[in-house]
């Protein structure tokens, strides 16, 4: 094996390390259960690009951190149906995570009875995440395609 081979394999090891699984910090409801009629689910995941894919994507509720998401990893929670704000911070190598540049707000369901489906995508241009509501048929699907983050 040449050295510039060898280089690409402890590369990529390391790269894989910093990974790590993500993790919810909340409990996750049953799934298979129907939303109550006084909470709101919600469900956030990330999408498959490069960008940004060896590092974490922490998520909040207001003040309560709810978890932190790899590439391949969704988080599931209740809230009630109140007004929220949402934030999401890029984890990222080299970045300061006091920065707004990581960092992106936005609006938490509010209807009661309803499940809300999220994709968090890390563009090649920066690392502030973009999030965007996606259709139930979408969002089915690419929970289908995750593994829920460790409790």
């Amino acid at each position: 094996m040449s050295l510039r081979s060898l280089a690409s394999v402890v590369l990529l090891a390391l790269l894989s390390a910093c990974a790590g699984a993500g993790h919810q910090n909340i409990p996750r409801p049953d799934e298979n259960s129907p939303v109550s009629s006084d909470r709101c689910r919600v469900y956030i995941a990330r999408q498959d690009v490069a960008a940004g894919s060896v590092r974490q994507v922490r998520v909040l509720d207001g003040e309560a951190e709810i978890g932190a998401i790899a590439e391949d990893e969704y988080l599931c929670w209740e809230r009630r149906p109140e007004r929220g704000m949402g934030t999401l911070v890029y984890e990222g190598p080299g970045q300061n995570i006091h920065s707004r540049d990581v960092e992106n707000v936005f609006d938490l369901p509010r209807q009661a009875g309803t499940t809300t489906w999220f994709a968090i995508e890390i563009p090649h241009s920066g690392r502030q995440p973009q999030i965007r509501q996606l259709s139930p048929l979408e969002g089915r699907a690419l929970i289908a395609q995750r593994r829920p983050a460790k409790r």
